[in-house]
């Protein structure tokens, strides 16, 4: 790949990673910030919001601790233990987004149960979600630093998880989508359930982050897939191309959020006025 190209990249993954930061920190900042009854929801994208934002601070210490020429045109990389890192994080992000979407399914298809659905349920959902990310970080990891382990079966098992969660968030995004569409209008609004008519909200902004991080995901997938039995099938600039997709994944949902949550366009509109007030006072 020629040198201009792989700058232009990797200006892109800079630019990608500093929004992924900028973007998931304004998240974590509201979503903490509610106290609403959806709060248990809350939490597990506040999780997702996390490892999103650790995708983007492990994107930029790599950017600045390698050379472009090495991270882009070399699989030399590879032998690298950060590599485990990016493996992690990435990977974590869409285990909780196959949570989020079958907590979603969940309140949608049984709302009763959902309302009345434990706590702990949450809880034991987002250390799974952390285990499952730290294992396949784990097998990367030894993979990596012990050649002697056959990368395949580490690449097989992680993957096998990612198609899985991908799979889950399939389903569940069929589910919602089947049922937002049979509901009537006019029970949503006239429901004497002010929370249900909340849960269909926010279950539509989801919805669309979920539809939106598959779009983003399943490129990078397919690619590196393929890549790993088949190195020759895809170009390099193909590869960073995937690549820049799948980093995308970990930006896009704070701009879902900003267009289609009340919550977001408050705090937008408290942190301009708070700006106004410190320029007037200046």
């Amino acid at each position: 790949m020629p040198s201009s190209t792989s700058i232009l990249f990797a200006v892109i993954y800079a630019l990608e990673a500093i929004m992924i930061i900028i973007g998931n920190t304004f998240t974590i900042f509201v979503f903490c910030n509610q106290k609403s009854l959806m709060k248990r929801t809350y939490f597990l994208l506040i999780n997702l919001a996390i490892a999103d934002l650790l995708v983007g601070v492990t994107e930029l210490t790599v950017l600045a601790a390698f050379k472009f020429k090495v991270m882009l045109e070399s699989d030399a990389l590879l032998m690298n233990p950060s590599v485990a890192f990016q493996v992690l994080f990435p990977s974590t992000s869409v285990y909780f987004l196959a949570l989020v979407s079958l907590e979603r399914a969940f309140s949608v298809l049984w709302p009763i149960r959902h309302r009345s659905t434990n706590s702990r349920v949450y809880i034991l959902s987002i250390v799974f979600g952390w285990a499952v990310g730290l294992c396949f970080f784990a097998l990367t990891l030894i993979a990596i630093l012990y050649p002697e382990v056959k990368q395949e079966y580490v690449f097989i098992t992680s993957n096998t998880g990612l198609l899985i969660s991908q799979v889950i968030m399939c389903i569940s995004y069929l589910k919602i989508r089947n049922r937002l569409r049979a509901s009537s209008p006019g029970l949503d609004i006239h429901c004497h359930y002010q929370l249900q008519a909340h849960n269909l909200r926010l279950s539509k902004t989801l919805f669309i982050t979920i539809a939106s991080s598959l779009v983003f995901w399943i490129p990078g997938f397919v690619v590196y897939s393929a890549r790993e039995f088949c190195p020759q099938c895809f170009p390099i600039p193909v590869v960073t191309f995937a690549n820049a997709m799948y980093l995308a994944n970990s930006m896009v949902n704070p701009f879902v959020y900003s267009f289609r949550m009340p919550i977001f366009k408050d705090a937008l509109k408290k942190l301009c006025r708070k700006r106004q007030q410190n320029m007037g006072a200046g």
